[in-house]
């Protein structure tokens, strides 16, 4: 088989996936602006449905010819991985369909060498819309920002929010009213939300097995195969460590005691897992940007599912699974967050900072029907909403809700699958 019949069967192939009929919709396909000149490109985790995005936007767009929709996943550019490859997928379409392309669709991007230059030549052009995904959080970080200044609109995928969750299980919640009714069905359905996390197909078929194989995934080809790592064992075993210590205080020098390695090969490997979307790190709060990057960080898993299959120990403990579900949802709403530490060294899990809404602090606790407990964290909260001279306050639990009102100053206590759903 010749070069040119190879591109056309992977072309007709990928084209007839394009189309497919019973995708689920995604909340983010309605922020992406396709009506902008500039590339479009859409990062996550693999397997969190960058492909389906794609996919819904073709069908957003109402398009049925002159595009382009390919994945650099298939086998082909595995040995086909050179930037020319793009151009030539351009010109075979154009020569056997006898089309003019106008949209390019091209899912996995980061699988070709020096794709960016490609890229920006084809967006300068002047004559396709351009649509990129990639696993990788270098296609939002500076090196593809000097190669592409002013071309490109980014957008961050995470695995389903719990809306999208009760969506994709067929359930609709549209009013305070209906959820009352739903009440039982919701919070059932908020336990198997934490227990299996949000990748859209675990979700489908509920076969969470498939997510040790989706870690070892994301392990070998986006993190040891694209570094070239040597030590993969080792690379293995700080995943996990990481994933068991979600919601926990991660540094530098313990890794480097538990590990016995170098300050530079811990440091390596800690970007590595962020750049592949596996964990998160979150910084504590300071008006001093020098005092923030000097303090500890926390660590946290990009799905709750994720972190209890490949962990052995964190599935034992709730309010961590709580916590994480409660940062991962901060996280899709884009929100810029922090943990707090108070001047008596109490701790506050979020400090979310808001454009054009009330900067808000919000603990998370599994339950507060021990009163010891609830002292504590209404007092630990009340501390830093006065430190921060902020009115209001959030406490996110599995099941309780309440108001506390101390000094002016109003708490509000509330299931997480309620703040999930936006019924405050």
């Amino acid at each position: 088989m010749s070069n040119t019949e190879q591109l056309v069967k992977i072309i007709d192939f990928w084209r007839k996936t394009s189309v497919e009929s019973d995708l689920f919709w995604r909340s983010i396909v309605n922020d992406i602006d396709c009506k902008n000149k500039e590339i479009i490109d859409i990062v996550g985790p693999r397997r969190s449905g960058k492909s389906t995005i794609l996919k819904l936007l073709v069908k957003k767009l109402g398009l049925k010819n002159n595009y382009l929709f390919i994945n650099f996943e298939d086998p082909y550019f595995v040995t086909h991985n050179q930037p020319e490859i793009i151009e030539e997928l351009i010109s075979t379409y154009e020569e056997y369909f006898n089309k003019k392309l106008e949209h390019l669709f091209f899912d996995e991007i980061q699988n070709i060498l020096n794709w960016e230059k490609i890229v920006r030549k084809l967006r300068d052009i002047g004559r396709y819309k351009i649509f990129i995904t990639g696993s990788s959080s270098k296609l939002l970080g500076a090196e593809l920002s000097t190669l592409l200044t002013g071309r490109h609109l980014s957008y961050s995928v995470m695995p389903l929010s719990f809306i999208e969750f009760l969506s994709f299980k067929k359930i609709q919640v549209n009013s305070k009213k209906n959820l009352i009714l739903k009440e039982k069905n919701i919070l059932k359905n908020f336990d198997n939300y934490l227990l299996i996390g949000g990748f859209p197909e675990i979700v489908k078929t509920e076969n969470i097995s498939l997510l040790k194989q989706y870690y070892f995934d994301i392990v070998q080809k986006d993190i040891i195969m694209r570094y070239d790592v040597r030590q993969k064992d080792i690379l293995e075993k700080i995943g996990i460590y990481l994933i068991s210590n979600t919601s926990k205080i991660i540094s530098v020098e313990s890794l480097k005691t538990t590990f016995n390695l170098s300050y530079e090969a811990v440091s390596n490997y800690l970007e590595y897992f962020k750049e592949a979307f596996l964990n998160f790190e979150l910084f504590q709060f300071s008006y001093s940007l020098k005092n923030q990057f000097k303090t500890s960080k926390k660590n946290y898993s990009v799905d709750t599912g994720l972190a209890n299959v490949v962990s052995f120990k964190f599935s034992e403990d709730k309010g961590r699974i709580l916590e994480l579900s409660v940062f991962l949802e901060l996280k899709r709403r884009g929100v810029e967050i922090y943990y707090y530490r108070t001047n008596n060294n109490k701790e506050v899990d979020f400090f979310a900072k808001q454009k054009g809404a009330k900067n808000k602090l919000i603990q998370v606790c599994w339950d507060l029907t021990d009163e010891k407990t609830k002292k504590r964290e209404i007092n630990s909260l009340n501390k830093a909403m006065e430190e921060l001279a902020l009115d209001e306050g959030l406490i996110l639990t599995y099941n309780i809700e309440d108001k506390v009102l101390i000094d002016k100053r109003k708490i509000t206590i509330l299931p997480t699958y309620k703040w999930m759903l936006n019924y405050e």
